[in-house]
């Protein structure tokens, strides 16, 4: 059983907590400070929100430059690619689920074909690339098991039925 924490111990926790803060504190302000107008707490919020998710792919699947992602297609294999990219720090980054091994001696990789299907879909619904990659990194009720639809790449046709029914609901 182990000791119950003393309250040395948790004020060392507050203090660590504390100064793990302070720095994107600062970072947060002065971006905030830079700009003329108001910006609402929704839309700090919004952004953060964003950030995090392309952090989160980027830890989880890995992102490419768009250098990296068309040496790894190859000439003419990049035809879709710029739709599903991810803004970040000024960049044009691209989640590695969007590609697999290209069958046969040519590049060695490809942009899924699953994602021409998905851009239709989505273009049809007022959709773009980023929220096809942000929705696909989303836990869905639509599966049995509430996963992904990224995790769900085996199922092409599944990940189709579900974006079509999800990206069509109006509420």
């Amino acid at each position: 059983m182990a000791v119950p924490a003393g309250p040395s111990d948790q004020h060392e926790a507050h203090d660590a907590a504390r100064a793990r803060s302070a720095e994107p504190i600062a970072a947060l302000s002065r971006a905030l400070e830079s700009i003329d107008g108001d910006v609402s707490p929704q839309l700090a919020r919004a952004v953060q929100a964003r950030i995090n998710v392309v952090k989160q792919i980027g830890r989880e699947f890995g992102l490419l430059t768009e250098s990296e992602a068309q040496a790894a297609l190859g000439q003419g294999n990049a035809t879709d690619l710029p739709y599903f990219g991810l803004q970040y720090r000024g960049e044009t980054l691209y989640p590695g689920f969007l590609f697999e091994r290209s069958p046969g001696g040519g590049a060695p990789m490809r942009v899924r074909p699953l994602l021409k299907d998905l851009k239709k879909i989505a273009g049809e619904c007022g959709w773009d690339g980023q929220d096809i990659v942000v929705w696909m990194t989303s836990p869905t009720t639509w599966f049995a098991d509430h996963g992904r639809p990224v995790d769900h790449l085996h199922e092409p046709a599944k990940v189709i039925a579900a974006l079509t029914d999800q990206a069509g609901t109006q509420w």
